[in-house]
Formats: C-alpha cells, sequence, structure tokens
C-alpha cells in the first residue's frame, strides 16, 4: 500500500480518530489505527469497542491499494512534528514507512486482519442540527457528567428529541446542566443516553465557528453522528436517568440577578482561600447585595460584597465554587439570575433562554 497525502489534513483526521484508541486495554491491538486505502480515498478507523471513530479523507494520491495498522500514540506525535506539506505513507510486511522532506520514519504495526471490523449504524430517527450548536450544547452541559458510574451520577448526558427541540442534559448527582434548541417543523420522537467519551470525541471533531450540519442517527443501543466525512458511533448508557424535569426547581421564595462577570471575578477571588478538604464559598444574600466569603483556618479568610438585585427574603447558601464557575463561564448573558429557596434545597441558575444549571448546596454551609 502507498498513498501520497495532504499532511495537515490526515494529522488532523488522525487526531480524531486517535482520541478514541484507549491508554490502557487487554487488547493491545486496540492501540493502533486502521488505515484503508481504496482507489480514491482513504479512511481511518478506531475503536475501543464501545465507541468508534472513522474520517475518509478524498483529496490524496492512492498509487497503490491496501489496509494497514499504525500505533495510535506514536504515529499522531509524528505527523503533528511534520512541517513539511506533504508526507507519504507506504506499507510493506507490516512496516510502514512515512516520508517526507524531513526524513524517512519506519512504524511498526500489526496484522490488520486482526482489527474489529468498521463500525456501522442504522438511521432509525434522523435529527439534523447546525455542528456549531451542538459544540455550544455540549460546553454547556457536558461538564455536570460524572467521571464514574453511581447509583445518581451518570458518566454521560442523555440527549432527548422532544417538542420540537434537541435536548441535552448531564448530572453527576450533586448538579445538573439542561440545555436545548428549537429545531422547528416535525422530528420524531428520541431518547438516548450516550456516554461522556463520546461526547468528548465528538466535541474535538466539530471545528469552531463551523456552520456545517450534524446528523444525530438514532438507532436501538447506538448513536451515530455524522459531521461532514466524519462517522462517530457509540454504544448507549443502560443505566436509567433521573426525572430531570422534576428536578429542576419550579418556584422560589428568592430571585437574585447578577452581573455574570463580576460573579465570575470575584468567586475565583474568594475561592483562592477556600479550605482544601472541603471547597466551599459562602453565598449571604442581603436586600441589595451578595456577600462572597471562604475561610481555610490554615491560611486565612476572604470577603467580597458585591451589588445584586434581590428580590425575595435573601438567605446564606454555601457551594462549591468550581461548580459554579464552570456553569457561570459557560453562560453568554450579562446577567444571570439564581432562584433559591433554603440552604438545603437546589438553587436554580438561569444561564440563559435555554440554559438551565440546577446545583445543590453544601450541606451544614
Amino acid at each position: 500500500m502507498k498513498i501520497l497525502c495532504d499532511r495537515q489534513q490526515v494529522q488532523e483526521a488522525f487526531a480524531i480518530v486517535a482520541s478514541i484508541v484507549p491508554l490502557k486495554t487487554p487488547k493491545p491491538i486496540l492501540q493502533h489505527v486502521l488505515l484503508r486505502a481504496g482507489k480514491d480515498s482513504v479512511t481511518l478507523f478506531a475503536t475501543d469497542l464501545e465507541i468508534s471513530a472513522s474520517v475518509t479523507l478524498e483529496s490524496v494520491k492512492v498509487q497503490q491499494p491496501g489496509t494497514l495498522l499504525l500505533p495510535a500514540r506514536e504515529t499522531a506525535s509524528l505527523l503533528r512534528e511534520l512541517s513539511d506539506a506533504t508526507v507519504s505513507i507506504e506499507n510493506k510486511d507490516l512496516r510502514t514507512t512515512i516520508e517526507s522532506k524531513e526524513g524517512s520514519f519506519i512504524l511498526l504495526g500489526d496484522d490488520p486482519e486482526q482489527f474489529p471490523r468498521e463500525a456501522t449504524v442504522n438511521s432509525e430517527k434522523k435529527v439534523v442540527v447546525p455542528a456549531g450548536a451542538v459544540l455550544d450544547m455540549l460546553r454547556r452541559t457536558a461538564f455536570a457528567s460524572a467521571r464514574e458510574e453511581t447509583r445518581y451520577a451518570v458518566p454521560g448526558a442523555l440527549l432527548e428529541v422532544k417538542d420540537e427541540s434537541l435536548r441535552m442534559v448531564a448530572t453527576d448527582g450533586r448538579r445538573l446542566a439542561f440545555n436545548y434548541r428549537h429545531l422547528g417543523g416535525s422530528v420524531p420522537a428520541a431518547r438516548a443516553l450516550v456516554p461522556l467519551r463520546a461526547l468528548q470525541a465528538l466535541g474535538r471533531a466539530i471545528p469552531e465557528g463551523t456552520d456545517q450540519p450534524l446528523e444525530i442517527l438514532f438507532s436501538g443501543n447506538q448513536i451515530g453522528f455524522r459531521f461532514g466525512r466524519t462517522l462517530l458511533i457509540g454504544r448507549l448508557l443502560e443505566q436509567p436517568f433521573p426525572d430531570y424535569e422534576a428536578v429542576i426547581p419550579k418556584a422560589a421564595d428568592t430571585s437574585v440577578e447578577l452581573d455574570r462577570a463580576a460573579l465570575e471575578a470575584n468567586l475565583r477571588k474568594v475561592s483562592v482561600l477556600c479550605n482544601s478538604e472541603v471547597r466551599m464559598v459562602r453565598f449571604a444574600f442581603s436586600s441589595a447585595n451578595l456577600a462572597l466569603s471562604a475561610e481555610n483556618s490554615q491560611v486565612g479568610r476572604a470577603d467580597v460584597v458585591m451589588d445584586a438585585d434581590v428580590k425575595g427574603a435573601g438567605g446564606t447558601l454555601g457551594f462549591n465554587p468550581d461548580y459554579v464557575l464552570d456553569a457561570i463561564k459557560s453562560s453568554d448573558l450579562d446577567t444571570i439570575r439564581i432562584d433559591l429557596t433554603d440552604d438545603a434545597a437546589p438553587a436554580k441558575f438561569t444561564l440563559g433562554e435555554t440554559y438551565t444549571y440546577v446545583l445543590m448546596p453544601i450541606s451544614g454551609s
């Protein structure tokens, strides 16, 4: 097999599929990327058996078709370090040579016949949305996903098509992020619990500022994302997802409006002096301001007072500052609203017309 290709194009495609490759696995062959050269195109494919990614390149010169396996980590690093516009990739007897004007590099691969077959997904239900909009939704929700599975924490996000909108919801049991986008027209209802790693791979595959469409393919226990020449397929999580609509508070005793940028800046300052064991900043709402405070018996104390428009009784709650900052930094609003009831009930942050965040206060604050 031998091909001649644009280095930057193949490097970007390789980076997308290589992000799927597991760092540790009992099957070392999965730490490779399959490259298949046809008559007029080249496809890169990788999988960890739960998630797969493939990218097809068409602007390549295929001098000899064939299939090979490349070690993912080393090949990705090499392509990133090379600076020539064009590289050639040639394979013979499981040895792949990557050549450019900068030098010749030999990589030892494995038998492509032993690699899992390329994944496919049948489109039972399909939704088409702007890829840039989905990237925004990911930034506003995926951070709230759990990093490991527990009874109330979900290591992924719910994608739901309901009431002519696409909804994305994530929770780790202490917080919940909810964002939606109107689709318009009649769209079939669908629901999928998508693994966090699949969402992270999708976020890496979508470039900034794109206006290209993204196809979301719902199919049984799988979900597919097709964007341009990239196809991501993931096996869905099977655990139950909380009733998120019941979790979002419908009423509140106190409503507070705050300057988002000022809150973010002040919270960053105060959080420097949080207790290292229990990260907590105390939010004390009075009639016209918000007092932020944190204390560490080994280091010191921080107090900051900022303007706030408070309607209602006010009150004092303790929050993990990192959980607040994660959410407000992804908001586009100049002024955000916090609705709260008491120090034991979840607070609702309204961070956009279609963006809601629910956060539990720290008990005993």
